[in-house]
């Protein structure tokens, strides 16, 4: 029992995870007003929190090595709730600069840290609705900020709530630390097995040369560059090329996330019944529907065609990681998931920021342009990805 109420304290976590994640874009048309800066400054916002992201994430290790799972993801979740209610009363963008650091690094560790434990102590399914649980965070931050802008009243509102939100899971997770003393510091898992901890020998540079690992890089990439760039562009977009209110706008581009969660969640149900190949391309079919959608629909169909291009979004990252095993092989599988990991962050980092700096320059309307280039880069590496490993094999 208490294993099973600890993965709720887990999923709780990840939910204050994705809180965050859809707050920025959502808010962005009437932060940037506010804040009187240009409106490409986003890009700086989102390098600097997958910058905090990756560092965190890269030293989570000799973090696990000193202090427990519970006391890392307890001290990282304080570090995003008190970001987010910074975020509120900041009127300096420099020092929102740093409140976004703050942000990320907590928001990495959490990240590594719990993805970690679920895998070495809980079945795969347990892993699958993970992510979906994330998902169900970044649903909340688009429609209260829906709400606030109906009613007249400002982004700063909604960081309050999601820090508030915030605060009331660190308080949950701090309460929880006897379940983890009983059940997660132990190596036991649900299956009430002990875990096979294997050290990895294989050199990173061994990895590399392995045929379509540079592809499997660039398809992680792809991926989360596309992903990012829309939660972070999708309500500007909107405001600038469609006409539509920034309340409505922050609405519509929630749909982005309500997709992405129920991609995951469908896909976690159906991924043991249908080909991984299959499912991702399924996936690209979705996206480049969707993004058609955009370009060629008129603009009361926007909101409809960022569901379908979540839906596409959804099933991608977690079907890529799992294939990576089969792919690659057990003996370079976790060295290249670190490699994939990587390019996920460096995607994630700055191809949304090279996004801002191009609608600047030219116009937000080339918005599902730029995500189609990315989706037939995805195309393109995944399908060498995949020809290079079966000829290997």
């Amino acid at each position: 029992m208490f294993s099973l109420l600890l993965l709720i304290i887990i999923y709780l976590a990840f939910i204050s995870l994705g809180l965050p994640d859809s707050m920025l874009g959502a808010a962005w048309p009437m932060m940037y007003l506010d804040l009187d800066v240009p409106v490409s400054f986003a890009g700086f916002i989102s390098i600097t929190i997958c910058i905090g992201t990756t560092v965190s994430s890269l030293i989570y290790a000799k973090l696990n090595s000193r202090f427990s799972t519970w006391g890392i993801t307890a001290v990282s979740v304080a570090c995003t709730a008190a970001a987010l209610l910074s975020f509120a009363f900041i009127t300096s963008f420099p020092i929102l600069i740093l409140a976004a650091a703050v942000l990320g690094i907590g928001a990495g560790a959490v990240d590594a840290g719990l993805n970690n434990y679920v895998a070495l102590h809980y079945k795969a399914r347990a892993m699958n609705f993970l992510h979906a649980f994330w998902g169900v965070g970044t649903l909340v931050g688009p429609f209260l900020l829906s709400y606030f802008f109906a009613h007249g009243m400002s982004w700063r509102n909604g960081y309050i709530s999601i820090g508030s939100i915030q605060s009331v899971i660190l308080v949950i997770i701090l309460l929880s630390g006897k379940l983890w003393s009983k059940a997660g510091e132990s190596n036991i898992t649900e299956d009430g097995k002990k875990p096979e901890v294997r050290k990895q020998k294989e050199k990173l540079s061994d990895a590399i040369k392995q045929p379509g690992a540079v592809a499997a890089m660039l398809g992680f990439f792809s991926y989360c560059s596309m992903e990012q760039s829309s939660m972070l562009w999708a309500s500007t977009f909107l405001v600038s090329a469609r006409g539509f209110s920034e309340s409505s706008a922050a609405a519509s581009a929630g749909l982005l996330f309500w997709g992405i969660t129920a991609g995951r969640i469908v896909s976690g149900l159906i991924a043991d019944r249908i080909n991984e190949e299959k499912l991702i391309r399924i996936s690209q079919c979705s996206i480049l529907i969707s993004v058609f959608l955009v370009l060629f629909t008129p603009p009361s169909l926007s909101p409809i065609a960022l569901f379908l291009l979540g839906m596409g979004f959804g099933p991608m990252y977690p079907t890529m990681l799992h294939q990576t095993p089969e792919y690659f092989g057990h003996q370079f599988s976790a060295r290249i998931m670190g490699l994939e990991m990587s390019s996920a962050y460096i995607g994630s980092a700055f191809m949304p920021a090279l996004f801002g700096v191009i609608g600047r320059s030219i116009s937000m309307t080339i918005f599902p342009i730029y995500v189609l280039a990315l989706l037939f880069l995805n195309i393109i590496v995944i399908e060498i990805k995949r020809r290079r490993t079966k000829n290997h094999k």
